[in-house]
């Protein structure tokens, strides 16, 4: 059993039978904050409203038949990752098949026993949590605590399909740490491992919508993907990143041209509407983007630059 110092898990119970409700309500409440819905009508709205952490689903409902709802929220991305424990009262063959065929983790069986209810639910919360923890392992840079670039990989497609679907603007970024090999070389890899952790803090907190993602790219390298951003809002937003990093003031190498460490930027946008020569291929928008950002290199280092998908013609150079 996984020890944590976590809040009280958010169960939702699902089902219109008063003495089962009663009974789950004294089993668990030392586990959980309750909720209870009698019918799936119900439980769905209170699903939209906040994601329960596990679910206890009765067979029998009055509206919709629960393996039928078990079905819908296991199809759902949002819902799929719920635990879901039934329970009834069948017993007859085939009926565990057909609870883990619909997705389920597991069903308890009437009449109820507390301990055994608690048992199981502990269990499966932890599991979860389990599977929670090695996911946001999976996707998350272990220096920096920013995403990693699994997690930019898989964010892009998803939101390029969405800006596409909803026809709204989607920027990516790249960013480089300017002269970080003397950076490294002058004070050391250790130094260098909390310059990058230092510029990576700041970067995230330039990230104010939960839809922004900042991922550490490789290396010294940094990249963000930020929906519903045209080049104009980008640009603005990009300006204010470059001053926050030089206003750290954190010593580069004597060797290097600035006195303290700063980054160079580019980035391009998918312009809803817009065609593009390369429109089947995904990583035009972060090709685009690494060529911005070799021209901030080229062009003297800490600036913005910005390039079009569509011409390949550099714009928008600030310093």
């Amino acid at each position: 059993m996984i020890k944590t110092n976590r809040p009280l898990a958010d169960i939702l119970i699902i089902d219109d039978d008063n003495a089962v409700v009663i009974a789950l309500n004294k089993a668990l409440k030392k586990i959980g904050r309750i909720r209870f819905a009698s019918d799936a009508k119900q439980a769905f709205a209170m699903i939209e409203e906040r994601h329960p952490e596990l679910i206890l689903l009765d067979v029998e409902l009055p509206d919709i038949v629960g393996l039928e709802v078990c079905s819908i929220l296991k199809n759902a991305p949002e819902t799929e990752s719920i635990p879901i424990l039934f329970i009834t009262s069948h017993t007859e063959l085939g009926f565990e098949e057909k609870v883990f065929d619909v997705g389920a983790a597991d069903y308890i069986v009437k009449p109820l026993k507390p301990r055994v209810v608690a048992a199981r639910v502990q269990t499966h919360l932890d599991y979860s949590l389990a599977i929670r923890l090695l996911e946001k392992q999976a996707h998350t840079d272990s220096m920096t605590g920013l995403a990693n670039r699994r997690t930019f990989d898989e964010r892009l497609i998803v939101e390029l399909e969405r800006a596409r679907r909803e026809q709204e603007p989607l920027t990516v970024v790249l960013i480089d740490i300017d002269e970080f090999k003397k950076y490294n070389d002058h004070f050391g890899h250790i130094e260098g491992d909390d310059c990058i952790k230092n510029i990576a803090l700041a970067l995230g907190s330039c990230m104010k919508r939960s839809t922004d993602l900042a991922a550490r790219y490789g290396g010294e390298e940094f990249a963000f993907i930020l929906p519903k951003t045209d080049v104009e809002g980008a640009n603005t937003l990009l300006s204010e990143v470059l001053k926050s990093i030089q206003q750290l003031n954190l010593t580069h190498s004597p060797e290097a041209k600035y006195d303290v460490v700063t980054i160079s930027i580019g980035y391009s946008t998918v312009i809803p509407g817009q065609k593009y020569v390369n429109d089947s291929d995904d990583w035009a928008v972060v090709k685009a983007a690494d060529h911005a950002l070799y021209e901030s290199k080229q062009n003297g280092r800490n600036q913005v630059s910005y390039e079009q998908l569509d011409t390949g013609a550099f714009q928008a150079k600030c310093r």
